[in-house]
């Protein structure tokens, strides 16, 4: 698997409809007044839609939403729903911001090729060529395809210029590994062909072109008037149970090629019927005809399995039907963009919510394209999914969990979830990543809960390093070797992108947030048991024998409360 540092830090026809709705919001102060629902009638798509929204917001606890719904045909809406403010009471509207995170690459994508369509620039263009003084081991062999297919090798989340310099994990396109460390450097070559600043450059080839005039190519405090205030979840040194308490997410200044625009609802309108154009194989505005047709030409296997990406732009496969996509987290936004071409169908939504939610409306926008599609045939729209899935077989996690100690709790399953009873107290088990679970167990709320099983029945529990079995007469494992043992702990980096890191040594191992097994590499580093992952771990600053610093890429952590 490819290892994210981020998935373990502790989310009417011919006329442009406007809802905003607060019926069920989860983080809203009881006395709070709710927003009201627009007086524009919803028609067969906003109606079912909105409502769908509702839903997703109480399961989550999002503080508000804004969707933007475009067919090819015409028809095009916006809803917004929920709290912009929470604080303040203020209504999510038509013109508040939201930054739209990941998907941002698409822009980027666009701006490149706008300048190869000009004979400016080309996708073959050597990276350590265009952007002289930057070292890149095993590095030259990139081109500026390889950054903007994520097949260049490079780290994920790296800094340009981390300790000991830029590395490769692989051949440059033999592989794929999403990198945003690459997309930055994408966006630095696309400055230097254009001989502007790479905000000015998407604000000119692409913003200003589609007519975004809303939107902004950089995310800078001077704006923040404008949005929707973000929003985490209060207590971020763990995984969170769902719905979270939430309080408001600081502000962070971006213009980093790898997420870097916000937009109002109404100028994704804009955005997604223009993208609905390029899969026609119209440039519209941004480049000619050929350079649309080439722009979507050869996406690489990449994304997830049976998946494929290219400048930008994923495909995938949902229900029979190929969809462009993306999707997008931040540090107080999190986003969805999916497109049907062949239905000539396309949807964005975007709630004010912190990615380590592990939230993304992934949902919202893949079914207002079912909607849309069933509103052009007059057919009756599929029921949406849960807004949460039940899993598959909570059977499996089930048992009483005994550790060494005597400890114990009970997992119960029941109607396609699980809960944690002990001493007395009944809490949620929240799926976080495979086999981890969230908790706001006050004894486990930290570690999560880690549930080992086998011929479908549990057998064992891990919270952190401690190891709880349903057969205590089984036998358990000998604590880990002490040389692992010293590596383990808490490492905190306070960069609002970083958060806590927990190592735990168990099993013999060394784990990442206690599901990703890590494994020596060369040069003193550990990396993931994929060997094509780029991602490097390295321990240093030790004292007594216990290191005081982790690097994850490049990027420093400090050891704390352990």
């Amino acid at each position: 698997m490819d290892i994210d540092r981020r998935a373990f830090i502790g989310a009417a026809a011919l006329s442009t409809s406007y809802l905003a709705a607060c019926q069920k919001a989860a983080p809203a102060p009881e006395d709070a007044p709710l927003p009201q629902t627009s007086t524009v009638p919803d028609d067969q798509v906003t109606g079912p839609l909105r409502d769908y929204i509702e839903q997703h917001r109480a399961a989550w606890g999002l503080p508000g939403m804004t969707v933007a719904l475009v067919t090819r045909d015409g028809y095009e809406a916006v809803i917004t729903a929920g709290f912009a403010d929470i604080e303040q009471n203020v209504p999510v509207g038509p013109d508040h911001l939201f930054q739209i995170g990941s998907i941002s690459k698409m822009f980027t994508a666009l701006a490149a090729w706008s300048l190869i369509d000009e004979g400016r620039l080309s996708p073959d263009a050597n990276v350590l060529e265009a952007l002289d003084g930057l070292e890149i081991r095993d590095g030259d062999d990139i081109h500026l395809q390889h950054l903007l297919d994520h097949t260049s090798g490079l780290p994920g989340d790296s800094t340009l210029f981390p300790e000991g310099g830029l590395w490769t994990g692989y051949t440059p396109g033999t592989n794929w590994s999403y990198s945003n460390c690459g997309y930055r450097l994408a966006g630095k070559i696309v400055a230097h062909a254009d001989g502007r600043l790479f905000p000015d450059v998407v604000q000119a080839r692409v913003l200003d072109r589609i007519g975004m005039k809303a939107s902004v190519a950089a995310l800078h405090v001077a704006d923040r008037p404008r949005y929707a205030q973000g929003y985490e979840p209060a207590l971020t040194d763990r995984l969170n149970s769902v719905p979270a308490r939430m309080s408001p997410a600081p502000w962070v200044d971006s213009d980093s090629a790898a997420g870097n625009i916000a937009c109002t609802p109404g100028d994704m309108v804009k955005f997604l019927r223009f993208m609905l154009g390029v899969a026609d194989g119209k440039g519209g505005p941004v480049f000619s005809d050929e350079a649309a047709k080439r722009f979507l030409a050869d996406p690489v296997d990449g994304w997830g399995a049976g998946s494929r990406y290219g400048n930008g732009v994923a495909r995938v496969e949902i229900g029979g039907r190929t969809y462009l996509h993306h999707t997008g987290g931040m540090i107080s936004f999190c986003s969805s963009l999916d497109i049907d071409p062949e239905a000539g169908v396309a949807a964005f939504a975007s709630c004010n919510v912190h990615y380590s939610l592990n939230y993304r409306p992934r949902g919202i926008t893949v079914q207002a394209c079912e909607l849309m599609r069933a509103m052009q045939a007059g057919t009756p729209a599929p029921e949406p999914k849960p807004p949460r899935e039940a899993l598959d077989t909570p059977e499996q996690y089930a048992g009483q969990f005994t550790a060494a100690d005597g400890d114990r709790f009970v997992i119960a399953a029941s109607g396609g979830e699980i809960r944690l009873r002990k001493n007395g107290r009944d809490s949620a088990l929240y799926p976080a990543a495979e086999r981890l679970f969230a908790t706001a167990d006050p004894d486990h709320a930290i570690t999560g809960i880690v549930i080992e099983s086998e011929n479908g029945g549990a057998v064992r529990a891990w919270c952190g390093d401690v190891e709880y079995l349903v057969d205590p007469a089984a036998g358990y494992k000998p604590p880990a070797p002490e040389p692992l043992r010293k590596l383990a702990g808490r490492y905190d980096n306070d960069n609002r992108w970083a958060g806590p890191l927990y190592v735990y040594a168990r099993d013999g191992k060394l784990f990442l947030g206690n599901i990703v097994e890590l494994v020596q590499a060369d040069k003193g580093h550990w990396r993931t048991t994929d060997a094509s992952s780029p991602e490097r771990i390295h321990f240093d600053g030790v004292i007594n024998g216990v290191p005081q610093r982790l690097l994850f890429s490049g990027i420093p952590y400090i050891r704390r409360f352990s």
